[in-house]
């Protein structure tokens, strides 16, 4: 009786801890650790119950389009509450609050609420702070363990506020270069800001210019360092080092709403993308030629257009959501002649992860799916409807736990 008991113990002790996060990674700003959104996690599994992946946690958490940073066990984010603004830090094996930091918010005149309130831009962890931008600019850095205020900044009283087409609030999250977050603001003045995380003061700050809603990114092209970011014209180029213009290009959009993240193709080549009536996708070969960088388009297809949602690229092709608002479908193409391999209908806007060597991605209907992915084609190994809508917001995978967000709701499910 004591052996059959020992070894029913140790059973359920195994099936337990099957279920308990594993921390090996953390996951910092926006787009995880390498920014291209393929993560180190493996033994996914390919099938999961009837019901869904097991759901560890879920918990109310408040308007907001935030994506969820991890590090050393805690979740962090930004969401909001009528007039106030909430950055929050989340225990990640039970969804509880562990500290919040709330201040209020004043919204534009012209700020439209056609996709709610806010906040847009996902915060950043640097060493033991945290550092938020809120829908209406105001920018904080907290202390990382107990959420106490270190240093802020107002971005629109500092730089003003270049009008735009359509206005929909700050939205792009900042970005770490070395020892300083770069930061879009769109003043009169200047386009961009750098900022020493430890006290909020301004290394450099580029010429003037207008900032779109795209997440901007740090890629190394054509043997340089350089910060990607689109202003409603196109896409601009600077040195992350001290904000001098490496180049732009032109990239028309009826409203010069920008939304997609560039992707990274090699060391020379990137994809753009853009939605609208006059958007699509292009290929940009970036070099450098005397010391003085060029950019050149080498093909451009409207049908790839792209919107708020993230690609991968795997070898010579790039996987992911192609189509606009009204549609789009998952897509396989060749990044080099834009030539389109395969596309799955089902599932539109979909957020985009790759691990175990599979495409995980989120719906905006809130359905989650798995799959195998190649140049041939797609094979679905399973989908499970586990948020509600509308979920934009890129999922967070560490180890084998996603957590998930749609505009009102966070959860923590096993995969």
């Amino acid at each position: 009786m004591t052996g059959k008991f020992y070894c029913r113990g140790i059973s359920i002790l195994i099936i337990c801890m099957a279920f308990v996060p594993a921390f090996s990674q953390e996951w910092l700003q926006w787009g995880g650790s390498s920014g291209d959104f393929k993560i180190d996690s493996q033994k996914l599994n390919s099938k999961w119950p009837e019901e869904g992946p097991l759901k560890l946690w879920h918990r109310t958490l408040g308007e907001g389009y935030s994506s969820i940073l991890f590090k050393q066990g805690r979740l962090y984010t930004m969401t909001s509450n009528g007039n106030e603004e909430i950055i929050i830090s989340l225990d990640a094996k039970t969804g509880r609050t562990i500290w919040e930091h709330s201040y209020l918010r004043k919204f534009w005149p012209d700020m439209r609420m056609a996709f709610g309130p806010g906040p847009n831009a996902t915060p950043i962890i640097v060493d033991n702070k945290i550092i938020a931008i809120g829908i209406s600019g105001q920018m904080r850095c907290l202390n990382l363990s107990n959420g106490e205020l270190i240093w802020k900044r107002h971005l629109p009283s500092e730089y003003g506020r270049r009008g735009r087409m359509e206005e929909y609030g700050y939205s792009a999250s900042p970005i770490r270069y070395k020892n300083s977050i770069i930061v879009q603001v769109g003043g009169h003045d200047h386009a961009v800001i750098a900022i020493n995380p430890d006290d909020g003061s301004t290394l450099w700050a580029s010429s003037p210019g207008g900032v779109s809603y795209a997440q901007s990114s740090i890629i190394h092209l054509a043997g340089m360092d350089q910060y990607l970011y689109f202003s409603p014209e196109g896409l601009n180029a600077l040195d992350p080092a001290n904000g001098s213009l490496c180049w732009h290009h032109n990239i028309p959009v009826d409203n010069g709403n920008h939304l997609t993240p560039v992707v990274q193709c090699d060391a020379n080549h990137i994809f753009v993308s853009s939605q609208f009536d006059s958007g699509g996708g292009r290929l940009l070969k970036i070099e450098s030629i005397k010391n003085v960088m060029s950019v050149e388009e080498l093909w451009f297809d409207s049908d790839l257009k792209a919107s708020c949602w993230t690609d991968v690229c795997i070898g010579d092709y790039i996987y992911g959501s192609s189509g606009g608002h009204n549609f789009s479908f998952l897509t396989a193409f060749n990044w080099h002649t834009g030539k389109v391999a395969w596309k799955k209908r089902g599932h539109r806007m979909a957020q985009c992860l790759f691990a175990d060597k599979k495409l995980i991605f989120l719906d905006q209907s809130g359905t989650l799916g798995i799959a195998t992915i190649s140049p041939k084609g797609i094979n679905i190994l399973d989908t499970a409807k586990v948020a509600g809508s509308v979920a934009w917001t890129l999922p967070t995978l560490i180890s084998s736990t996603l957590y998930v967000r749609d505009r009102n709701n966070i959860m923590a499910l096993a995969l």
